[in-house]
C-alpha cells in the first residue's frame, strides 16, 4: 500500500472537485501542465545535458515495464496519478520528448526539471531548467498547440486547464550552501523567492492560464541530504530549516489571496506539502511496512536523496 508524500496533496486537490472514479465522465480540466522540480519531472532532464537524471537503476523498478524513465521514483509520479484521476491520460509526458502525439499536446504536458527552482542560480551548477526556462517552453508549447487546433481552441484549452506548480525546495537547499546566506538572512531570501513565484504565476496568467495549484515547501530539514550536511550524529531533522519552510509557507498562503485578487478570473489553490510529508515521517507505519522499511533504510544509510516511494 503506497502513500507517497504528494499523493496526499493530490487527495487535497481532488477533494473539492466533483470527480467519480466509478464511471467515465467529462474531465474537470481540459489539460494539466506541470512546472517544478524532481517531484514532478517525468523525464525532461533526459533531454538536456545534465547529471541530474533518473534514467538508470534503481529508478523505475515499479513503473510499468519495470524501466527507468527519468522519474525520480520507483514508479509513477504525482503528475501521472493526477492525470489518471482526472481521466485525461495514463501518464504525464515530458514536453522535451520528441515523440509527443497531438493528443499529448492537447491534454497537457510536463515542463518540470529535477534540480531546478524559482531562482535561476539554483539550476546553474547542475544545468537544469529553471522556472524561467520552463515558462519559456510553455510559450513554445502554445505555438505548437495553436498549430494543431487553431487560436480559439488553443486559448480555450489553456483557460480550462490546471497549472500545477511545485518548486522552491532546491532554492533553499542551494541557499544554505552558498555565499548568499552570508549576504542576506533567510527571511529576505524567502521574500525574493516568493516574488519570483508571483511573477511566474502572473506570466502564465498572461499566457492564458486561469486555474493554479501552488505547493508549499515540504519539511526539507528532514531530507537525507540536509540531515547529512548538518553532521548530526543522531541523524535528526534540522529543526531550523523546517521552521524556515513553515515561515515561507505561511508567507505564501498570505500572498495567494492577494495575488488571485489581482489576476481577474483566476483561481489559486495552496497545497500543504509540509503537513502531508510530515505526517508520513512522523508515523510511517501508518502507511504500510514497505514505507516504514524504506524510511529506516534511508535514514540509517546517510543517503543524500529521498527514499524512492513506490507509486502505483
Amino acid at each position: 500500500m503506497a502513500h507517497p508524500v504528494l499523493l496526499l496533496v493530490l487527495v487535497l486537490l481532488l477533494s473539492s472537485t466533483a470527480i467519480s472514479s466509478s464511471k467515465r465522465i467529462q474531465p474537470k480540466f481540459s489539460a494539466v501542465f506541470y512546472f517544478g522540480d524532481s517531484v514532478l519531472d517525468t523525464g525532461n532532464n533526459n533531454h538536456i545535458p545534465t547529471v541530474a537524471v533518473a534514467n538508470h537503476v534503481p529508478y523505475g523498478r515499479d513503473f510499468p515495464g519495470k524501466k527507468a524513465t527519468g522519474r525520480f521514483s520507483n514508479g509513477r509520479l504525482v503528475p501521472d496519478l493526477l492525470n489518471q484521476k482526472l481521466q485525461l491520460k495514463e501518464f504525464s509526458p515530458p514536453f522535451l520528448d520528441r515523440k509527443l502525439s497531438n493528443n499529448d499536446i492537447m491534454t497537457g504536458v510536463n515542463f518540470a526539471s529535477a534540480g531546478s527552482g524559482f531562482d535561476n542560480q539554483t539550476s546553474q551548477l547542475s544545468n537544469t531548467l529553471p522556472m524561467s526556462k520552463q515558462v519559456g517552453l510553455f510559450k513554445d508549447y502554445f505555438l505548437r498547440l495553436t498549430g494543431i487546433v487553431g487560436d480559439e481552441e488553443a486559448s480555450r484549452i489553456i483557460a480550462n486547464s490546471l497549472i500545477f506548480i511545485s518548486s522552491g525546495t532546491n532554492d533553499f537547499s542551494h541557499y544554505y550552501r552558498s555565499s548568499k546566506r552570508k549576504k542576506m538572512d533567510t527571511g529576505d531570501y524567502q521574500d525574493i523567492v516568493l516574488r519570483m513565484a508571483q511573477a511566474y504565476v502572473k506570466e502564465i496568467f498572461d499566457l492564458g492560464g486561469r486555474q493554479f495549484s501552488l505547493a508549499g515547501l515540504p519539511p526539507f530539514g528532514c531530507t537525507p541530504m540536509q540531515i547529512t550536511l548538518s553532521r548530526n550524529p543522531e541523524r535528526a531533522c534540522v529543526d531550523e530549516q523546517n521552521w524556515d519552510a513553515q515561515v515561507y509557507n505561511s508567507k505564501l498562503q498570505k500572498l495567494l489571496p492577494t495575488l488571485q485578487g489581482s489576476l481577474h478570473g483566476s483561481k489559486i489553490v495552496y497545497l500543504d506539502a509540509y503537513k502531508a510529508l510530515k505526517e508520513i515521517l512522523d508515523d510511517p507505519t501508518k502507511y504500510g511496512n514497505d514505507l516504514q522499511r524504506q524510511h529506516e533504510d534511508v535514514a540509517g544509510l546517510g543517503s543524500e536523496r529521498w527514499p524512492c516511494f513506490a507509486m502505483h
